[in-house]
């Protein structure tokens, strides 16, 4: 047996009784009956416990019912249920008013009634509730079924399964971001004493109950169903249904990241994508593919970037990192709502990104390297924004035209923006020899010197120009004092004979370590 006793209250022939005092307490569960008349039965009292009496264990002492009261919850008992007429004429003052403080149930029983028909009509309700329980489980089973067999590859199947299960729902990625959640559960709330082991747990909150279920992927845990229930309520009959679901979610979150969530429209799309970028379909086909796909992202100004690796394999990223790669862009909080479109092509990751503002790029990029892995083989190329889709084919030419400079430039930078290296762009075919020259002529004393100081000066000049002049920035990047770059960029300032703050001196600086990357 298990509600509540203002749920019992509503039984019949409970329901002709009356709640005398404890009226806060009703919200205790009640989990089982008992007649006693017994002096000693409180030390038998458990959690759940409702007692009827017809109070002849303290008939001859209002004290000692008062004390039986205070006995019964602190073992957390539902309540007690007294029959007058027997041995009291009416209910104590004083018992009503420790009921009270309590806020412990005190009922006052039907005298017509016996106690087996108390107990007989609350065992019916049970076996009623029992019954239209199982109605309730067994339907949910057919329509958990249903979701099953006709799953529409369009609809999200997250949201049908919590439709059907009726109770609130997350799903947290084997990572530790939210993938789904129809709660009103901050992430906080769902995501207390991350990470979490692979096994069941029950969550009591002051006024839910969260129902922990791992998610298994053969024998890897891929993320956690979180099932948001009434506090102290999770009946038995409808546990297993728990797990089947959890079993339902746990397969289409292997799909989505064996597919990166995609619909059968969407995988077309990137099949037309990729035909186009050889020059093998039209624009008007993909921009017809990408509004049955629901894809709006060449809709309007968007920025291309090209994901890829420098790895030993001819230089391109591994299959297994791309496609962890895009299950991190496509499921991390951090980036998935920035609503970008993925698709794998010969170059790499390619993902295709609307442009709301000036600061989207600089967000963005922040975003991607917050997630990316800190290895420095991943590096993702910005285009420059494009306002139609007529310039998607160059935004991506761009990309890869940022990733082979980078390359030669031997760049370890994870985010590289096309118009950074544009002027590596317009100076790639100066011949070599006059690169070499030109180095020479602005950074020759430097050049020359084999010592260990003068190896430091450069790579401080190097880092200076690169974060274009800023002294704070530069000892960030080389983990030293700002005074130590100051005093740095004052003996190569001798030593050159170059003023750094001069915009020309500093412009052939610029050129003078671009042609000194290139040629290297």
């Amino acid at each position: 047996m298990l509600l509540t006793v203002e749920e019992a209250m509503r039984v019949y022939p409970l329901s002709e009784g009356k709640l005398v005092a404890g009226r806060a307490g009703g919200s205790r569960p009640l989990k089982s009956l008992n007649i006693i008349d017994a002096p000693d039965f409180v030390q038998w009292a458990k959690d759940g416990d409702m007692f009827f009496t017809t109070a002849y264990v303290f008939k001859d002492s209002v004290e000692d019912a008062i004390a039986t009261i205070r006995s019964l919850h602190q073992r957390h008992s539902a309540g007690l249920g007294i029959k007058l007429g027997r041995f009291w004429s009416e209910m104590p003052a004083a018992l009503i008013e420790e009921a009270d403080a309590l806020g412990f149930p005190l009922i006052e029983l039907p005298y017509p009634f016996a106690f087996s028909d108390q107990i007989n009509g609350l065992l019916q309700d049970e076996i009623n509730r029992n019954t239209s329980w199982l109605k309730r489980v067994v339907e949910k089973q057919k329509r958990l079924m249903k979701v099953a067999l006709y799953q529409d590859i369009a609809d999200n199947p997250f949201q049908r399964i919590a439709s059907v299960m009726e109770y609130p729902m997350a799903i947290v990625g084997g990572r530790g971001h939210i993938l789904f959640n129809d709660s009103d559960c901050s992430e906080g709330e769902l995501m207390g004493e991350w990470p979490w082991k692979p096994e069941p747990r029950r969550i009591t909150k002051t006024d839910r109950q969260l129902y922990r279920l791992p998610l298994f992927h053969g024998d890897d845990c891929i993320g956690f169903a979180i099932f948001v229930l009434p506090v102290d309520y999770l009946p038995k009959s409808e546990e297993g249904l728990f797990h089947q679901a959890s079993e339902m979610l746990a397969y289409y979150l292997s799909k989505m990241m064996e597919n990166g969530s995609e619909t059968f429209w969407h995988q077309e799309l990137g099949a037309i994508i990729n035909h186009y970028l050889e020059a093998g379909a039209s624009l008007d086909t993909v921009l017809h593919q990408a509004e049955k796909a629901g894809v709006h992202v060449l809709d309007s100004r968007f920025v291309c970037v090209l994901c890829t690796a420098e790895e030993v394999e001819g230089n391109r990223l591994k299959p297994t990192r791309l496609k962890a790669v895009r299950q991190e862009l496509e499921f991390n909080p951090a980036i998935r709502d920035k609503r970008g479109y993925h698709v794998v092509t010969e170059a790499g990751l390619l993902s295709i990104y609307p442009v709301t503002s000036a600061g989207t790029i600089q967000a963005l990029a922040s975003s991607l390297e917050a997630v990316s892995p800190k290895d420095r083989l991943i590096q993702f190329a910005f285009s420059t924004p494009k306002d139609t889709a007529m310039q998607f084919a160059e935004a991506f030419d761009e990309c890869k035209e940022t990733i082979k400079l980078s390359r030669k430039l031997r760049s370890r930078e994870q985010i590289l923006h096309f118009d950074t290296i544009q002027m590596a762009h317009l100076f790639q075919f100066v011949p070599e020899d006059s690169m070499r020259h030109y180095c020479r002529h602005v950074l020759g004393p430097l050049l020359d010197s084999d010592s260990t100081g003068a190896q430091d000066m450069l790579q401080t000049l190097e880092a200076f120009v690169g974060n274009e002049g800023l002294l704070g920035d530069t000892a960030r990047q080389l983990y030293v004092h700002r005074n130590t770059v100051s005093y740095r960029l004052e003996k190569m300032s001798e030593l050159l004979g170059l003023d750094f703050k001069k915009p020309n001196d500093f412009m052939k600086l610029r050129l003078a370590v671009l042609f000194l990357r290139m040629t290297d």
